[in-house]
């Protein structure tokens, strides 16, 4: 019994063993709880301070858009309190414009996982409860709780930053502004990198030197029809949407390509290419610049930017740099993307375009070179290229144009343009044009920019036009001659019968035994003043058909006018036509070719007096007046009373058009280009009451009659 009690309590004594050392495990493991509870509840107290006290608004949103959570901090930065917004749609603090892309975003991103913007530190706009918009700049990021997802963004206010941008923007010097832009476009179009990689710095060039708003670059498809957008940074950085693809011809960026001129204006908001004021009115755009990208006479594509500033000079004048740098940028780029595909055709695609740039820094005369000049001036790839060099190459007839060009070059500084000859060795002669513009580099130091251009072929091209209308104008002359030969012959017999009379009276004084020597030297005198009268006639006439080289002398236009009323006077007289003659005395000469000049005349007075042959119920009358007109040329205009244009007026300097049974209608054709090349113009106006006028304007060249 005794061991039976014993045995008992060793049992006892054992378990009560055990349970002690289960409850004290029981209670490290209680406390183990307890102290995780505490560091969870510590945490989340922590995280809780966190979002409590961050300055920068925290939203959470659910995967309907709805917000679901909001920190204290959306009252300082939006003007809500928190409580307002749950619930509440996350486009509520959205400008209206950017709600739809926001709700189109999230349903791409929710179907596709393809995000629309960057995550982390995105700059947008924002809305405040007043209606305020600001900057802002985004990081967000998503988690998914019970198969939902739920994305939680932090909001900072970056307003006094922008501010502090704009206002170190506006405080750089302008100049070291202007440099760092063209330098970094510069570095931009030297990257080693794709098209669109290059077009991005250089769009994010423009924004962060010459104050855009946003900026962007379209070039110019394969098929010439349609601007396809390459690069947009700024306010905008996506390539899709509406103007990913803008046909040439459409809106602004599409007139910019049809017409390849810039558009520039300072009042974007009333602006009537500018499509949407009302964007414009609320983004506070105040200038668009839009330049065509053009290499040579070729458009590759479309630079914009639109700013909330004014554009000055200076960004218009870096801008246009751009637009040239660019062009060409893209231009190598493509060329080069081709020289990977091909070799033999970049190098065929660099001749047939027969242009070449270079660098040329003044105070070192160190001069960068581009292949196809080298090939134009058939010097060997590779020779370091001097000025000295370059004047082998000149023309001797061009060589002071060369050294003028150079000297003044050195000296101004400024952007020249110059057309000049250079003579290879196998002596054929090549026609050069030039563009250079000026610049400074980091140091001040004077440097050119520019680009030439073999036009030898379109030279020859115009001087075989030129031949072609001498000859025209020629042939023109002999018709109208042939067509007056009535009032040639006219004009030749009257002195001719009058030698004759005057022949005859001497001889009737011979026989007559009357030799008086006053009487005999009258005679004598009047036939020796119309043989001269003759010999000018003839001498007129002979220079008017006769086929020669333009020769543009100082002319007082009076007198070509009575020169070719005296041809026509034959002519008018048999018509029954009178002369009304309104010539201004005193007007300033005009440096043109006589012959030409009085192939315009005389064609526009037959073509009055063909005019008139119809009219039996009213004067005849032709009035030749000469002036000055408004812009200080000299104005010549030839008015009929006859039958007028009709329905013909548009089409009268048409090439082959005639109202005349037996015209060839090149007349005023020939007539227009003949005054065009003078340099002068030709216009046709209804005369009042009856008949039409012809003017021509000429420069005035700077002489005048004494």
């Amino acid at each position: 019994m005794k061991a039976a009690e014993t045995e008992v309590e060793r049992q006892v004594a054992h378990r009560t063993a055990e349970l002690a050392a289960a409850n004290v495990e029981l209670r490290k493991e209680i406390a183990s709880f307890k102290h995780a509870e505490e560091d969870r509840k510590s945490s989340e107290e922590n995280y809780r301070l966190l979002v409590e006290t961050a300055s920068d608004a925290i939203v959470s949103m659910d995967d309907r858009g709805s917000i679901v959570f909001a920190n204290p901090a959306v009252a300082t930065v939006f003007g809500y309190d928190p409580i307002e917004l749950i619930g509440k749609p996350l486009t509520l603090l959205m400008p209206e414009y950017m709600r739809e892309l926001h709700q189109g975003g999230l349903a791409r991103y929710l179907a596709t996982g393809k995000r629309h913007i960057n995550w982390q530190g995105t700059e947008l706009t924002a809305l405040r409860k007043n209606g305020e918009e600001f900057p802002i700049e985004v990081s967000f990021g998503e988690l998914t709780r019970d198969g939902h997802k739920i994305f939680t963004g932090f909001l900072r206010d970056i307003s006094k930053r922008k501010q502090a941008e704009i206002a170190l923007r506006t405080a750089m010097d302008e100049r070291t502004r202007i440099v760092a832009f063209r330098e970094e476009i510069g570095m931009a179009l030297s990257r080693q990198e794709d098209l669109k990689g290059v077009l991005h710095h250089c769009a994010h060039a423009i924004v962060r030197h010459l104050d855009a708003a946003f900026a962007r670059i379209w070039t110019l498809s394969a098929n010439g029809r349609e601007l396809e957008l390459q690069a947009s940074a700024g306010m905008y950085t996506h390539l899709d949407g509406p103007h990913s693809r803008i046909s040439v011809g459409q809106h602004k960026i599409g007139l910019i390509a049809q017409e390849r001129k810039p558009h520039l204006t300072n009042e974007a908001q009333s602006d009537p290419r500018v499509t949407d004021r009302d964007w414009a009115r609320r983004e506070k755009m105040i200038s668009f610049a839009g330049y065509p990208l053009v290499l040579e006479d070729r458009l590759v594509g479309v630079m914009g930017m639109f700013s909330q500033r004014p554009l000055t000079e200076s960004t218009l004048e870096a801008l246009s740099f751009a637009a040239g740098i660019i062009a060409q940028g893209i231009e190598r780029r493509r060329a080069e993307e081709g020289l990977r595909r091909s070799e033999a055709f970049l190098a065929e695609g660099q001749r047939l375009g027969q242009i070449g740039s270079y660098s040329w820094r003044v105070a070192t005369d160190k001069i960068e070179w581009s292949n196809e000049l080298y090939r134009i001036y058939e010097f060997e790839v590779g020779v370091p290229v001097t000025l000295e060099l370059l004047r082998t190459r000149v023309h001797p007839q061009d060589l002071s144009l060369y050294e003028k060009m150079v000297e003044k070059a050195k000296d101004g500084g400024n952007d020249f343009e110059w057309q000049f000859r250079l003579l290879m060795a196998d002596q054929s002669i090549k026609y050069l044009h030039s563009v250079a513009h000026a610049t400074r580099d980091q140091d001040g130091q004077l440097e050119y920019i520019a680009v030439v251009q073999d036009v030898t072929e379109r030279r020859q091209t115009e001087e075989a036009l030129e031949r072609s209308r001498s000859e025209l104008a020629q042939m023109s002359r002999l018709t109208t001659m042939g067509e007056m030969a009535a009032s040639i012959a006219h004009e030749v017999n009257q002195p001719l019968t009058a030698v004759t009379n005057n022949g005859n009276a001497c001889l009737r004084l011979l026989a007559n035994h009357n030799l008086e020597p006053d009487v005999l030297r009258r005679a004598l005198e009047e036939i020796v003043a119309d043989g001269t009268r003759a010999s000018a006639v003839l001498s007129r006439i002979r220079a008017f058909i006769k086929k020669g080289p333009v020769d543009k002398i100082p002319l007082d236009i009076n007198d070509v006018i009575q020169e070719v009323l005296v041809l026509a006077g034959r002519e008018l007289e048999e018509h029954r036509i009178s002369i009304d003659r309104k010539l201004t005395a005193g007007l300033p000469l005009v440096l043109a070719d006589r012959i030409q000049l009085q192939q315009v005349l005389l064609n526009l007075i037959k073509n009055g007096i063909e005019a008139m042959i119809a009219v039996a119920n009213r004067p005849r009358l032709l009035c030749v007046r000469s002036g000055i007109d408004k812009s200080g040329d000299v104005l010549v205009a030839v008015s009929d009373s006859g039958t007028g244009f009709g329905l013909e007026m548009d089409r009268v300097f048409t090439p082959f058009f005639t109202t005349k049974a037996n015209g060839m209608g090149m007349g005023l054709s020939i007539s227009r280009s003949l005054v065009e090349s003078q340099g002068g113009r030709l216009w046709a106006t209804p005369n009042s009451p009856h008949g039409a006028e012809f003017s021509f304007t000429l420069p005035a060249s700077g002489g005048e009659l004494s």
